[in-house]
Order: structure tokens, then C-alpha cells, then sequence
């Protein structure tokens, strides 16, 4: 077991404070595990999850090719006439609408799709970006955790739990809008007086024609429709028994093909950095998994609540949301499926289904403590970067600790008063 913690926790370390990006500090890392023993090449290429890999990959493809008809500047345009110019309450509007979004498209296409509007908007306005992307981010995790399909974590609990979308949205959506209220109160709190916007700034907006900023009317109709049919795909993904991946493939393929876009040209807008992070983090986290150092934890996690249902529920919400924070809480997920289902096989009829919603609670709220806790997180940190305006990991993770300590705080309430 030494061997795969000493390589996570420096991998861990140097993605936290070093300079190296942290695509290539994932990488040495799944290296490491092979060239050292604690994976074979072959089990790490298993643990990398194409789905998200690939999902990534193809809206990537949707949303650059979406944007070249200037519908992001639109929408920046629109949004920020809507609140007046005000900063604040353009930022409570896009966290609303990515949380919204996050909730029925999932919350990865939704910040694709949401970070070249709000670069547009706080370029207009002379407004600090990072901002108010790391506030998407929160918005995004908070809005994924309502339904079925708005967080990978959840379609994997949802597969494994046989929980359909309407049970996420009965048992999850009222708390989430508990959640945003408060997230909303603590941004006011943290960060209201930094999105002060000038008169005349707000003046010029004011004056703006949004419908200038359309370019291609042709493809964007073109492009509205096919991103029209891969968010009904996502919705019905599971009755159609198809993931999530295959259909952002197809959305893609057709896409390209109906406009009449070079793939190479378009291929060359994929955050290729982003993807080998994750891919290098899945294979890391295999490492551990290979060598029984999650079993270990869960194990102590089990043993240490003994039978008290209440607070192994209460325990695995704030475990999974502090793991989460460390390592990607799709992994993650996917490492404690397996034992929460032998948790409620060998308590069937005692109200066990609350271990699912505890899981998925931490594994979704616990994403918004550190820029690695998510793949919403990192695609916005790296997208963010490429156009001038970085995340760094401790910067995030001032805002994120609060954040995830209070929504977590709140959901423990709300599991005892309702479920427990």
C-alpha cells in the first residue's frame, strides 16, 4: 500500500503548489503506478472511464462550433441588460442558469457551454472573470446533484441503486434549492463588493444591440438543433439504454457534418490538457483501489459506526465530501458503490436508501472544495487559462472550503429531518 499513497500524495502535493501543470503531474503519476508495480498496464487502461473521457471530448466540439456564430456574445449581451449591469446580480443570474442547466443537461456540457458567455460578459463589464467562473462551478455542482443525469456520480448511483430520475428530483431537488439560496448569501458575502461595475459601463451595455453579435444564422440554427437533440439524448439516455458518451458522439459527428466543419479543425479545440489530467487521475486512483487503500478506508468507515443507520448516513455524507475534495469524485463514486450496495443487501427494508442519497450528496458537494474535485472544476479552471484568466488551485480553494463546509452542514440537517 506504501507505494501508491507515497505517489498520490506527492502527485496530490504538486498539482496543489507546483508550477508543473497539472496534466503532466497526472501523468507521471499513472506512470509512476505502472513502472513501479502497484498497477499492470493493463489495469490501467481499465480504470479510465471513456464515458466522461470521450463526453468531454465531443461537447467541447458542440460548444466551439456553436460559439463561431457569436450566440456566447449574444447571450453575454442579453444576460447582462437583464440585470442592469449590475455585477452581482449578473452573477446570481448565470449561477441560476448553469444550475438550472447543470440539472437536466449535466453539469460538464453546461460549463462548456457557460464559460465563453461569462468571459464575453465580464470582458464587456471590466469585471473580474474568475469570479464569477469559480461561482459557476459552485452553481454547477449544487444544480448536477438534483436529478439523475445532472452528475456523473449520480448516473452511477442511479445504475447501480435502480433510483430513477423522478426519486432524484422528489428527494434532492428541494434541498438543492435550499443550497443555492445559501451559496447565493455566502458569494453576497465573500465576494459582492468586488463586482462593483463602472456608470458608464453599465450605460454602454445598455446601448448594445445583442442581435449584432449573431454572425452565422445558418449554423446556428443548425447548431441549436443538434444541441436541442443531445440534451433530450441526455434526458433519455437511460430509457434508451445508450451513455451519455455515445450520444455527444453522435451529436458531434453530426454536427460537423451538417456544417460542413473540418474535424481536424475542430478536434483542435478540445482541451486535450484536461483530458490527459483526467485520464492520468482515473489510473492514480485505480492504483489506490488495486491495492486495497480504499478498501481499507471503507472498511474503518463501516466498523466505525457499527449498525447505527443515522450515523453511518451522517458519516458517509461528510466522508464522501471530504474524499471528494482529494480525489475526483467520479472514481470516487464509483469505488463506493459497491459498498453501500452490501451495506443495504444486508439490511434490506430498513430505510438503507438514505446511504444513496448520503453518497451522493458528499460525492457532489464535496466537488466544490478544491479545483480537482469535479471534472466541471477542472474544465473550467483549464478553459479559463487558456484565455487569460487563471485558477489557481489555493485561490479556489479559499472560497471552496467555506462553501462546501456550510452546504454540507445543511444537507446533514436536511438527510436527519427528512430521512432519518
Amino acid at each position: 500500500m506504501v507505494i501508491p499513497i507515497v505517489i498520490f500524495a506527492v502527485a496530490y502535493v504538486g498539482i496543489a503548489f507546483s508550477k508543473i501543470p497539472k496534466s503532466l503531474i497526472a501523468m507521471l503519476g499513472a506512470a509512476a503506478m505502472v513502472l513501479l508495480g502497484s498497477l499492470d498496464s493493463h489495469q490501467a487502461f481499465e480504470y479510465v472511464d471513456l464515458n466522461v473521457i470521450l463526453l468531454l471530448a465531443c461537447m467541447m466540439v458542440i460548444a466551439d462550433i456553436t460559439g463561431r456564430t457569436g450566440i456566447f456574445e449574444w447571450a453575454a449581451i442579453r444576460c447582462a441588460q437583464i440585470a442592469r449591469g449590475q455585477g452581482f446580480s449578473i452573477l446570481v443570474l448565470l449561477c441560476l442558469l448553469t444550475a438550472v442547466a447543470s440539472a437536466f443537461l449535466d453539469n460538464v456540457t453546461t460549463v462548456v457551454l457557460m464559460v465563453p458567455v461569462t468571459i464575453s460578459i465580464c470582458r464587456a463589464l471590466n469585471i473580474d472573470a474568475t469570479l464569477l467562473l469559480i461561482s459557476e462551478i459552485f452553481a454547477s455542482n449544487l444544480g448536477g446533484a438534483a436529478t439523475l443525469v445532472g452528475d456523473p456520480p449520480n448516473i452511477i448511483i442511479g445504475s447501480e441503486a435502480g433510483i430513477s430520475f423522478f426519486d432524484f428530483i422528489v428527494a434532492l431537488t428541494p434541498l438543492v434549492v435550499v443550497e443555492l439560496i445559501v451559496l447565493f448569501g455566502l458569494l453576497f458575502l465573500m465576494i459582492g463588493k468586488k463586482l462593483k461595475v463602472s456608470t458608464e459601463r453599465r450605460e454602454h451595455i445598455m446601448t448594445l444591440n445583442a442581435k449584432d453579435a449573431i454572425t452565422d444564422m445558418v449554423l446556428l440554427r443548425k447548431s441549436l438543433v443538434v444541441l436541442g437533440a443531445t440534451v433530450i439524448g441526455f434526458i433519455g439516455h437511460g430509457i434508451i439504454n445508450v451513455e451519455p458518451a455515445f450520444i455527444a458522439i453522435a451529436g458531434a459527428a453530426m454536427l460537423m457534418l451538417i456544417a460542413k466543419i473540418d474535424p481536424a479543425d475542430a478536434f483542435r479545440t478540445v482541451h486535450h490538457a484536461t483530458l490527459f489530467f483526467f485520464i492520468g487521475l482515473f489510473m492514480m486512483v485505480g492504483g489506490l483501489i488495486e491495492n486495497q487503500v480504499l478498501d481499507k478506508v471503507q472498511g474503518w468507515l463501516v466498523t466505525a459506526t457499527g449498525d447505527d443507520l443515522n450515523t453511518l448516513a451522517i458519516v458517509l455524507l461528510w466522508f464522501s465530501g471530504i474524499v471528494s475534495a482529494i480525489v475526483d469524485n467520479i472514481p470516487y463514486t464509483a469505488t463506493m458503490v459497491p459498498v453501500v450496495a452490501d451495506i443495504v443487501g444486508d439490511n434490506p427494508g430498513v430505510g438503507i436508501s438514505v446511504l444513496w442519497w448520503s453518497l451522493s450528496l458528499g460525492a457532489n458537494l464535496g466537488g466544490n472544495f478544491t479545483i480537482v474535485g469535479a471534472a466541471a472544476n477542472v474544465l473550467v479552471a483549464d478553459s479559463a487559462k487558456e484565455q487569460g484568466h487563471p485558477i489557481s488551485f489555493m485561490y479556489f480553494l479559499k472560497y471552496g472550503v467555506v462553501i462546501s463546509l456550510t452546504t454540507l452542514l445543511v444537507a446533514s440537517g436536511y438527510l436527519w429531518v427528512r430521512f432519518l
